[in-house]
């Protein structure tokens, strides 16, 4: 009775451009060493009408050597050569690729001025392009210390060469954080915490103005974590006066 293959082995060799019955066959050759069809069939559980073909397409990308004879004898190639060269072609397709989206140039008539993102790495992704492009102020609003956590480093940059502005809701949660902070008022602070728009709730994790002239907003709707992004400076700019009159403590719900 052979043991079990690794699912994760066998999802990350997919990720890398197997099938997956082809990274069933070859991750079973590099256990087995060598083997015929059927014992790789009966480790791998790929189908036995299948395993042939499988093993032939492996032997042709190169991953595979074959010993014919009755029957054939198949042994996996050593994977730190198979795995080189997979890593090899993708490095190259991914710089390929990147050249070729860099050449498409559409034009459009107008650009919306207002994107929603909703994949935690988009929106990590988004957060460091406007951290990386903060000329001359930054301002952040935070409920999340994570956040200041995840992007120190670059705040830290941007302390150094530009006015950065940090409010937080409650200073004790960011107490072990090398920054100067700043801390909203109760009334501020009660909104925040129970905004509920269509019935939905909102939680803020954080806010960031960079020059007045570009946000994004980064909150949970209900189950679902999302950023909004704003080019628009009229916008922005009003966005900052809010902020500016919560510093001053002129925030005021009136209902």
């Amino acid at each position: 009775m052979y043991p079990e293959l690794n699912p994760r082995l066998i999802c990350n060799l997919e990720r890398l451009g197997l099938t997956e019955n082809e990274a069933k066959a070859y991750a079973g050759l590099v256990s087995l060493k060598e083997a015929t069809a059927r014992e790789v069939h009966e480790l791998t559980g790929v189908p036995r009408a299948k395993v042939y073909e499988i093993l032939k397409s492996l032997a042709k990308k190169g991953y595979v050597e074959i010993r014919q004879g009755s029957p054939s004898y198949f042994r996996a190639v050593d994977p730190k050569l198979v795995i080189g060269e997979i890593k090899d072609e993708l490095i190259n397709c991914a710089i390929e690729s990147l050249a070729q989206l860099n050449e498409l140039s559409y034009e459009f008539p107008t650009t919306s001025p207002v994107w929603c993102i909703q994949s935690d790495w988009g929106i990590r992704n988004r957060i460091r392009e406007i951290l990386a492009g903060v000329k001359d102020e930054l301002i952040i609003f935070a409920t999340n210390p994570g956040f200041l956590r995840e992007f120190e480093k670059e705040l830290k940059h941007i302390e150094k060469n530009c006015k950065l502005i940090i409010i937080v809701d409650e200073l004790e949660k960011f107490r072990k954080l090398p920054f100067e902070f700043r801390e909203t008022g109760s009334a501020f602070r009660d909104f925040i915490r129970n905004l509920v728009i269509d019935g939905v709730r909102y939680d803020e994790e954080c806010f960031l103005i960079a020059d007045g002239k570009e946000s994004i907003a980064v909150h949970r709707a209900g189950n679902k974590r999302e950023a909004v992004v704003i080019r628009l400076p009229v916008i922005c700019y009003l966005q900052k006066m809010i902020y500016n009159w919560l510093l001053e403590g002129k925030f005021v719900m009136d209902f």
